[in-house]
């Protein structure tokens, strides 16, 4: 688990219910370059975190391939 990491692209991820952490529906939505992830967190082939307080998830292969480490 990583507690921050900054975006090198944008990627496409799916928000979650903040209650359940299950998708709210398949559209994805553009999370830009730059942008803070915090509370990382892999479960297979996911990777579930949050963006401005919200809940997401993503491929853990996009994932791992468009982030900075931070701290």
């Amino acid at each position: 688990m990583v507690a921050k990491a900054e975006l090198t692209k944008t990627i496409e991820a799916r928000k979650l219910n903040k209650r359940t952490m299950r998708p709210v529906s398949n559209d994805s939505f553009p999370i830009p370059y730059g942008a803070i992830l915090d509370r990382m967190n892999e479960d297979r082939d996911q990777v579930q975190f949050f963006y401005l307080g919200e809940p997401y998830e993503a491929k853990a292969d996009t994932i791992h391939h468009a982030i900075k480490h931070l701290e």
